[in-house]
């Protein structure tokens, strides 16, 4: 995470121009179109109406239904000899030629091709019809206890299910025929639904029913329908926002612009560049405040420029006048700059029409103290603003907030407080320890008391059951349920008594409550059933060693060996043959390699570390993020467990070394170019500034003389050449595919024989390498890793590697990102999983903050959050009784100075020297800016 407040250079400008994906623009436009219909439902998904683009009639519907859907519908009352569906429509509807003909024009069996929603109802009408069928056959020959009778069972309910949440999407002019039918399958069959079944095989039904997801709804969530309401009503507002991570709360802010100007500030630039790209693509009119020392430093984007002049040859608009943003509707800014940023803004707009959104305020606030501190303190006190929204998936509690909050109410009179607070899960991430095992609250403590304790913990913070494994769970309420271990309102038919309440959130939540009901005294057999079945989550890859050398299980040869046995020992030739051994040996590395290994990772703590080799198959669907603060000690890591041979990495250090000694020559020739080119604007401005007092005449001797008179133009081009000519001798340094994690030749050699199927890996084009080994201050470790598909994030000088590792992650080329844990907040990109390195020593809060980087997208895959210290997962199922964030937040978002003493919060003289020189020039720049609109 960059936390420099300093201005945006070239490369973060035009990185907000690169538009966000059609898919993600659908979502964008429809969060827009929520804030005024906060009950928005979009379904893209055809109808065939919708697909044949023709206009609605009665008649016309019918007539499709007897061209498309009649024939199966009857083959389905044929083969099930049904007699409860009856479809009123008469069979020589006819429609006009023109409609006719177009109707024709697509082919029978092709349009069952085309995803239309018609044709996926009624497969699943025909699922419910056979297994019903199935079912009922079974129950006639009282085989119900039958393997063959769960199964139809399993698959009755699955159809079932999957049908009645389908049924009620938001599907266009869906043929009113199909719905009739579908609506008599459900009313038939209602009574043979076991909410039972559902729950048990809730991982294959809800987690992994990708029809589900597929052809979902597009709609708000909960948070954003209850922000979008209250911020409707203008008096003074005080919104605290949770809600969590990759739910769309940093979205939220383009909606709310629709209706109000908004100052979204973020301590995070890549936060607020992100918004930026996703505003822009949408066309919104924004305004960046980054490094500001005064208003001046604010610049528009060109969707915002009112007075702008236009360049002659383009026609397009050339220079901005940034003094004037009467159409900005969102300013984006760090902390550093949310003064001039408000007092701009304030220029132009009423202030009971601007909306500050401040982005993850718990930014720093872990510290004791942070160079931040004072100028967060700063901006909450001198704010103008009266309608605050403090937004984080961490954020403190109303309770928690005494202090910030009755400051908010003197400061602002008749204000009001409101408190959003949401747990939205669709997700299951499973939080997986270093032995490999899926981590659940009934698994933290054999101490029930303790188990209770942690539930009630989670019921506070139910951001956790996005983290709870849905699987895991499943199996502890179907066997608590089948033993009676809890009590009677817990049971599965009493909790869940509709399928409408049968989701991933009201599961986990059902879950928690189980947690708190068991039958006292029957804790003992639960905890013991679940520690003799749990079973690790991360495949352990056995068949081969750290080094590649492929591990083969010899057979004794001895007492006890049998007639086959000695057979099989004859036809293999060892008949007769001395022993080898006469006791098992372990291979074990010389001392030097052991040595260097226990320094980075203890051995007994190896389970799935190995990224770059026996491991890295068990890394699927999408890009993984190690976060640790010892970058060098994870890289390091990563390229020595690489098994690269000696040969191979000299080869391509040697080639590193002489890119970077052609880099240093290349640098010094652009510095060269640079100075000329500075030279050059210097004497066209000096040459503007005579032409506009000159004649017309005068104007075009001028023009005609200024590229003699600069006489740089031929030793530019020289330099130039010289460049490009240096450039053609950087040599290319690539590996090959049997060191690149997950390649095909690199999975033959790790992975041989197991499922590799959804195994992830990099795919970046040899363009994108060579551009990085041109690069000055970048490690020669870390152009290796490049190699790899492995990325590095953390505050890094060269700002060019860090931009060019962004647009990798964006576009999913990456196999692996290490990132330093400043990069815990706003990092949007998609990652399935995710390790936590035991170098971190993280508040509760921040831990959640890095749990939030996996699962950011809209499609169920398989996720991890992998620990590598147990000690971080006891802290995040533990009620800390003094956190940080929560002290801070109510010292420094305090227009008065107070302090912790241990108990309560204790005012003090405040003789904070916060405001700098610099500081008070800003705040005089921005009453000019007043007094000059008042004036």
């Amino acid at each position: 995470m960059d936390l420099n407040q300093r201005k945006l250079n070239k490369s973060e400008w035009e990185s907000t121009e690169v538009p966000v994906s059609s898919s993600e623009i659908d979502i964008l436009k429809m969060i827009m179109g929520g804030y005024k219909d906060v009950n928005i439902r979009i379904n893209k998904h055809n109808s065939i109406f919708s697909y044949l683009k023709i206009e609605y009639a009665e008649k016309m519907e019918d007539y499709l239904y007897i061209k498309y859907l009649s024939n199966i519908v009857n083959g389905f009352i044929k083969t099930y000899k049904i007699d409860f569906i009856n479809v009123d429509v008469n069979p020589k509807t006819k429609i006009n030629s023109a409609d006719k003909i177009r109707i024709e024009r697509n082919d029978d069996e092709a349009m069952k091709h085309h995803d239309i929603y018609e044709f996926v109802l009624l497969q699943h009408v025909e699922g419910v019809l056979l297994h019903a069928q199935q079912m009922i056959k079974l129950e006639a020959k009282s085989d119900k206890m039958s393997k063959n009778y769960a199964e139809s069972k399993k698959m009755f309910t699955f159809h079932y299910f999957t049908l009645y949440k389908l049924i009620r999407n938001n599907i266009t002019r869906i043929n009113r025929h199909i719905v009739k039918i579908v609506e008599i399958i459900m009313k038939k069959y209602e009574d043979a639904v076991d909410m039972t079944v559902i729950i048990e095989n809730a991982v294959e039904f809800l987690e992994k029913n990708q029809l589900l997801l597929k052809y979902s709804d597009m709609v708000l969530y909960e948070h954003q329908k209850e922000i979008f309401t209250i911020t409707k009503n203008t008096k003074p507002k005080l919104i605290l926002y949770m809600a969590p991570t990759g739910t769309g709360k940093t979205l939220t802010p383009i909606a709310l612009s629709e209706n109000s100007r908004i100052i979204f500030v973020c301590a995070a630039r890549h936060v607020g560049l992100a918004l930026a790209r996703s505003a822009v693509s949408v066309n919104k009119k924004i305004a960046f405040a980054f490094g500001c020392a005064s208003a001046d430093d604010i610049r528009l984007h060109y969707f915002s420029a009112k007075v702008f002049t236009k360049n002659r040859r383009s026609g397009g608009i050339g220079k901005v006048d940034n003094s004037v943003g009467t159409d900005v509707e969102i300013m984006i800014c760090d902390i550093k700059s949310y003064l001039p940023a408000m007092f701009y803004m304030l220029a132009f707009n009423r202030k009971e029409n601007i909306i500050t959104y401040w982005d993850e305020p718990t930014i720093t606030l872990d510290y004791e103290d942070h160079e931040f501190h004072k100028i967060i303190r700063k901006n909450w006190k001198e704010n103008l603003i009266p309608n605050f929204v403090l937004s984080s998936a961490t954020l403190p509690k109303v309770h928690e907030l005494t202090e910030t909050v009755s400051d908010f109410k003197r400061k602002f009179n008749n204000a009001t407080i409101y408190s959003i607070v949401s747990h939205d899960c669709k997700k299951s991430i499973p939080i997986i320890n270093k032995d490999g095992y899926v981590v659940l609250p009934h698994y933290v403590s054999e101490d029930y008391e303790n188990v209770i304790k942690i539930a009630k913990h989670c019921e506070e913070n139910l951001t956790l059951t996005r983290y709870f494994d849905l699987k895991e769970i499943v199996e502890f309420v179907t066997y608590v349920n089948k033993n009676n271990y809890s009590s009677s309102k817990m049971k599965l038919n009493r909790y869940f008594e509709t399928i409408d309440d049968v989701n991933m959130k009201n599961i986990k939540l059902y879950y928690i409550k189980m947690l708190q009901n068991i039958i006292p005294g029957t804790w003992g057999a639960v905890g013991m059933y679940c520690k003799m079945n749990r079973q690790k989550r991360i495949r352990q890859n056995d068949s081969i060693d750290p080094k590649g050398n492929r591990i083969v299980k010899s057979r004794s040869i001895g007492p006890g060996v049998n007639a086959s046995t000695q057979n099989n020992a004859v036809g293999s030739g060892l008949a007769g043959t001395p022993l080898a051994r006469l006791s098992s040996e372990q291979v074990v590395s010389t001392a030097s390699q052991s040595q260097s290994q226990s320094q980075l990772l203890p051995p007994q703590q190896n389970l799935g570390i190995y990224v770059t080799t026996k491991d890295s198959f068990t890394l699927t669907d999408g890009p993984t993020i190690f976060i640790s603060n010892d970058i060098e000690k994870i890289a390091k890591f990563c390229v020595q467990q690489a098994n690269i041979p000696a040969k191979v990495m000299e080869d391509i250090s040697a080639k590193i070394e002489y890119n970077n000694m052609l880099n240093k020559k290349i640098d010094i020739l652009e510095r060269e170019y640079e100075h000329l080119t500075e030279q050059n604007e210097t004497k066209t401005n000096i040459g503007a500034n005579k032409k506009g007092s000159s004649g017309s005449k005068d104007s075009k001797k001028l023009n005609r003389e200024l590229p003699e008179d600069m006489g740089n133009k031929s030793e530019m081009a020289k330099l130039i050449n010289e460049i490009n000519s240096i450039r053609l001798m950087i040599k290319s340094a690539t590996l090959n595919d049997t060191f690149i994690p997950n390649k095909s030749l690199h999975l033959n050699k790790w992975a041989e024989g197991l499922d590799t199927k959804n195994a992830f890996t990099s795919d970046i084009e040899e363009s994108v390498v060579n551009d990085i080994m041109l690069l000055h201050g970048v490690e020669n470790s870390w152009k290796i890793l490049l190699m790899m598909g492995i990325g590095v994030f953390t505050n890094h000088k060269n700002i060019t590697y860090t931009e060019i590792m962004k647009k990798l992650a964006d576009q999913q080329k990456l196999y692996l990102i290490i990132a330093s844990s400043d990069y815990i907040y706003g990092t949007n990109y998609q990652f399935c999983h995710g390790y936590l390195s035991k170098d971190l020593d993280m508040t509760q809060e921040k831990i959640i903050q890095a749990m939030g980087r996996i699962g950011r997208n809209n499609i169920q895959q398989d996720y991890s959050l992998r620990f590598r210290d147990d000690a971080q997962i006891q802290k995040l199922f533990t009620s800390e009784t003094e956190k940080p964030e929560i002290i801070n937040m109510n010292r420094l978002f305090n227009s008065n100075k107070v302090v912790w003493d241990g108990v309560t919060y204790q005012a003090v003289e405040d003789t904070d020297d916060y405001v700098h020189s610099h500081d008070e020039n800003e705040e005089n720049n921005s009453e000019e800016i007043l007094s000059e609109d008042e004036a």
